[in-house]
């Protein structure tokens, strides 16, 4: 594998993901990597689950990294992706180990409204869509 920064990686990761270029973000992963989307309780066991998974979703994502953090071989990212039709912030958590993702933990959060009685203390970041 390349001599990659584990903050490279994950750039590169998201960068294959714009690109709906899923082989390269395999390849970018430990033949025993493991994927987690908590929020959903789904495992991908192999880069090909995962792979597979992704090339049979019937939209388009695009992706922006809009931060990552880099501490040694651990890697947090907050991309926006998006289809066209609909847009979501995913929360990535990369292990890296001998220069290839090994571990993945994504959350995909989905917005809410406020709770009732906090105006007084808060405002708006944005327009938050909450259907």
């Amino acid at each position: 594998m390349s001599a990659l920064s584990p903050h490279e990686i994950a750039r590169a990761w998201w960068q294959a993901i714009d690109r709906a270029d899923f082989v390269a973000a395999v390849r970018l992963m430990a033949p025993e990597a493991v994927v987690d989307w908590p929020l959903s309780n789904e495992r991908m066991a192999s880069p090909l689950m995962w792979q597979q998974l992704n090339e049979h979703y019937s939209g388009r994502w695009a992706a922006t990294m809009r931060s990552v953090v880099a501490e040694n071989d651990t890697v947090v990212t907050v991309a926006d992706i998006s289809d066209g039709s609909i847009t979501v912030v995913a929360i990535s958590l990369f292990t890296i180990e001998n220069g290839q993702i090994s571990n993945l933990v994504e959350y995909w959060p989905e917005p809410y409204a406020p709770p009732a009685g906090r105006s007084q203390w808060t405002v708006p970041i944005s327009e938050v869509q909450v259907d």
